[in-house]
């Protein structure tokens, strides 16, 4: 699997403590994307066993029940998505995953069944491409107003009401003398 970065703890995408994992690759190439640096499919490559390992010790030591997978388009590596969401069923109770695919087309198997088959191993679902002008600040966890959330594990949606009742959240992290910045940034904040 092609992975971007790795975050712990991030507050800004999704409730709780979570473990945030940024994939390599994705085709698209949305206007105004936030992580156009996550476009190009070439990086860091591990194997879904060793990145799993590597998650799940980082979840323990710092009490993250929920993980955010967005990207890139974790999508865009389907059958790696698939391996890797089997070996985390277990270990999280929120699996969130980001891409730019349509629900319905990964429902309906268009994207290929492995994609279909990701939908068994996650809890939510936010899909749609990113529509710059479509970047409304009331958008919580969705970048654009044409993303929709959808909720496979029924049980969360109160979860999920009350944390974007805070509105959109922005974190910064430094590594290697860089910023990065995590969560939805409101359109004019891009520039």
């Amino acid at each position: 699997m092609l992975i971007g970065r790795i975050l712990c703890p991030v507050h800004s995408l999704g409730p709780g403590e979570r473990v945030c994992i940024w994939t390599q690759g994705c085709n698209k190439r949305c206007k105004g994307c936030i992580s156009p640096e996550l476009q190009p499919f070439r990086g860091k490559e591990i194997s879904e066993d060793a990145l799993a390992n590597v998650i799940i010790q980082v979840a323990h030591k710092s009490n993250c029940r929920g993980i955010t997978i967005s990207g890139g388009d974790p999508f865009e590596q389907a059958d790696s998505l698939l391996r890797f969401l089997k070996l985390l069923r277990n270990e999280f109770d929120d699996i969130l995953v980001y891409t730019g695919f349509e629900f319905s087309d990964i429902q309906d198997g268009l994207i290929g069944i492995e994609a279909k088959r990701c939908l068994e191993y996650l809890d939510i679902l936010i899909d749609g491409k990113y529509i710059d002008e479509l970047n409304f600040n009331n958008c919580v966890l969705r970048g654009s107003s044409n993303q929709k959330i959808h909720f496979i594990k029924k049980e969360l949606v109160p979860v999920y009401v009350n944390y974007m009742k805070q509105g959109r959240i922005l974190e910064n992290f430094v590594h290697n003398q860089d910023i990065i910045v995590t969560g939805i940034l409101n359109k004019e904040e891009q520039k």
